[in-house]
């Protein structure tokens, strides 16, 4: 999988505006499923704002090969540097949480709105067919405007998160940008369908992996507030 690294500004008054300060949001006590969900998700973005994610998360550079022709096996060769992943300051609950029937585990969605990566790109295609080697360079930027994660967490008697039981990401529309391709270029397709999969497959990835780990501790530090 494509690992990337972008450099963007982001408007923080906009992410404030979207979610208010954790002492206006943040329920002690909480009763129904989205407090409960509400508290774990104030606790995550505390996280991911100490870790600097709200403005931009930086990644490695990428490099990877994107089959494009299965007959042939011919591959497009993709890299891109100065890559930075935006958005995850908009961290929150969509729509609403439920608990079980004996309150042992809640499940609910979780959201990241404009979810961007961007970076700089080569792009290498060494030909098949009719279709022309290339190499051609630019700017590539992939949006997707809500990248979900549906998830289950067990909870103690109290209501209390111990640990996630489940956590599977999904992803929705997406729009991607692409620079330097030139005019009349017809592997522009093929180009943006490479960028396309191994971009959007980077978003998700950070979704499923570095903020889950944040949700995670977030979880973590509730249950020994709790025990505390």
């Amino acid at each position: 999988m494509m690992k990337l690294a972008v450099t963007m500004v982001v408007v923080v008054v906009a992410m404030a505006a979207a979610h208010p300060s954790t002492q206006e949001r943040f329920v002690d006590n909480p009763t129904t499923a989205n407090q409960v969900l509400d508290n774990i998700m104030e606790r995550t973005l505390e996280k991911i704002v100490a870790l600097g994610w709200d403005e931009s998360k930086k990644s490695q550079n990428g490099k990877v090969d994107i089959p494009m022709h299965e007959e042939s096996g011919t591959t497009e060769t993709l890299e891109v540097t100065q890559v930075v992943i935006t958005g995850l300051g908009s961290l929150t609950r969509s729509k609403s949480a439920s608990f079980n029937a004996d309150k042992t585990r809640l499940t609910g969605t979780i959201m990241v709105e404009n979810a961007r990566i961007a970076g700089d790109y080569t792009a290498q295609f060494p030909g098949v067919g009719e279709a022309p080697a290339q190499s051609v360079q630019g700017r590539v930027i992939e949006t997707v405007d809500k990248l979900f994660a549906d998830i289950v967490v067990n909870l103690d008697a109290n209501l209390t998160p111990q640990s996630i039981r489940s956590y599977e990401v999904r992803s929705g529309h997406d729009d991607l940008t692409v620079t330097g391709l030139g005019d009349n270029n017809q592997m522009a397709p093929l180009h943006e369908a490479g960028f396309r999969k191994a971009m959007r497959q980077t978003l998700e990835s950070t979704m499923a992996q570095n903020v889950k780990v944040q949700v995670n501790k977030a979880i973590q530090d509730l249950k020994a507030e709790a025990a505390a």
